[in-house]
């Protein structure tokens, strides 16, 4: 199975849809590539599950030497950490826990049962991390110089 989550990067935050069979599953919020942490790098990666003690199951993808954690989370407090989205309501995020657990739900069931689960995240543009990158006024990035 292959999970597609589009980006869209802005000033705050980094949003993005991850769909399905072109079915829309849930939105998403990342850190802003302005921030410290910036959003994992655009790619394939394989999805698996693990338990902790306080926040419960949750998906994860290892890349770069980073443990990306698909999880509810505080958006401010969403370091190396997707977190899925129902819905936004004057920009505030909704609903951030029950977005997790259906996704999470619903792919654990298939790697129960031997399924891999892969994502793939991408954008129409591609920030990386040794260019500095801004919004412009058609609120599109673009290379900020010097």
């Amino acid at each position: 199975m292959k999970l597609l989550m589009k980006r869209e990067y802005g000033t705050h935050v980094t949003r993005g849809e991850i769909s399905l069979y072109g079915k829309l599953l849930c939105k998403t919020l990342e850190p802003s590539i302005s921030s410290e942490s910036i959003p994992c790098p655009e790619g394939l990666f394989r999805l698996e599950c693990e338990y902790d003690e306080n926040s419960g199951w949750h998906l994860y993808f290892d890349v770069d030497d980073r443990h990306i954690k698909i999880r509810y989370n505080a958006v401010s407090a969403a370091k190396d950490c997707i977190v899925p989205v129902t819905c936004f309501k004057e920009s505030i995020p909704l609903f951030t826990r029950l977005a997790c657990r259906k996704l999470t739900d619903r792919l654990m069931d298939c790697m129960e049962e031997g399924e891999e689960v892969w994502l793939e995240i991408y954008s129409k543009l591609k920030p990386s991390k040794q260019t500095r990158w801004k919004l412009n006024p058609q609120n599109t990035l673009q290379v900020q110089e010097g």
